[in-house]
């Protein structure tokens, strides 16, 4: 059996997401040390967006062991735009888990860190999800900015999924 085989015979669970979204913070780490600057946002990016993904789970009454897809189906058909271009991104958008999250946390009366939008305003700014298929040209400020804001993110995970 090939690892595809292993990874899909289980579903993603909310706390898969979480433990993903530290390693590849972790990796993107490696991968700047390393000089690898453009893999090392994208690396990155992919980290912010799965603790954006699952602190809007949380908020949503979500469990460690919940399966993702039963929470991403009531967004797949959201949009918040902002004045520039972004959407969902096939689920992907750090613009629009941002928003969700602000949305779903100010739904219950709870605040959020005020420094929340200017990092994921940023974070926005220098990701997507196509850069996949770009070789890439990041400088080394770039990407120890852009790492430095999902460490933030990372390290505000507890309250913003609170």
């Amino acid at each position: 059996m090939g690892y595809r085989s292993v990874l899909e015979s289980t579903a993603e669970a909310i706390n898969d997401l979480e433990l993903s979204a530290h390693r590849r913070l972790e990796e993107a780490t490696e991968l700047y040390v390393a000089k690898r600057n453009h893999s090392a946002i994208y690396l990155a990016g992919l980290a912010a967006e799965m603790f954006l993904k699952t602190a809007c789970f949380f908020v949503a009454g979500g469990r460690p062991g919940d399966l993702v897809d039963a929470h991403l189906a009531p967004v797949k058909h959201k949009s918040y735009k902002p004045p520039f271009k972004a959407d969902f991104e096939f689920g992907h958008g750090l613009w629009f888990w941002s928003q969700e999250l602000l949305k779903r946390r100010g739904n219950l009366g709870k605040s959020t860190p005020r420094r929340f939008m200017y990092v994921t305003t940023a974070l926005y700014f220098d990701w997507y999800v196509g850069m996949r298929y770009r070789p890439g040209f990041a400088t080394s400020t770039e990407a120890a900015a852009f790492i430095m804001n999902v460490e933030w993110i990372a390290k505000n995970h507890a309250t913003l999924r609170s």
